[in-house]
């Protein structure tokens, strides 16, 4: 009797033990049928797998460990110069636009002083044909 109970715990305690009694073999069955026309393709996407391992296991990717701290640095200096161009950008905005009132106003000026200019020569030739 212990030894019957102590083979159920082991039974119970098995993590396949869920699986056997929730899933019926003939619905396990059923499942790897519908996926039979997709299991081979999947065998040749492990095949690859296989084949590029020796990639993965070179020395360059072994090596990609190494370069997190680089590749850090090099993050923070890149975050770093995109404030500087933000920075510079919004510099370069304020003189283009200081530059385009800057203009403006003396387009303006200039319009004004030309304005005066011509009613002082028409009044100068104005007067000589009044005397």
């Amino acid at each position: 009797l212990f030894f019957t109970l102590v083979e159920d715990v082991i039974k119970y305690l098995d993590p396949q033990y869920i699986d056997r009694m929730a899933v019926p073999d003939a619905m396990k069955l059923q499942f790897i049928l519908a996926e039979e026309q997709v299991i081979p393709s999947r065998a040749a996407f492990l095949e690859q797998v296989k084949n590029l391992q020796p990639i993965l296991e070179s020395a360059s990717i072994q090596a990609v460990p190494d370069h997190a701290a680089k590749l850090q640095r090099l993050s923070q200096i890149h975050i770093q110069q995109q404030e500087q161009r933000q920075e510079l950008t919004d510099r370069v905005k304020m003189l283009l636009e200081d530059y385009n009132k800057m203009t403006l106003l003396l387009s303006k000026q200039f319009v004004q002083w030309n304005e005066m200019l011509t009613q002082l020569e028409m009044a100068k030739e104005a007067k000589p044909v009044a005397e």
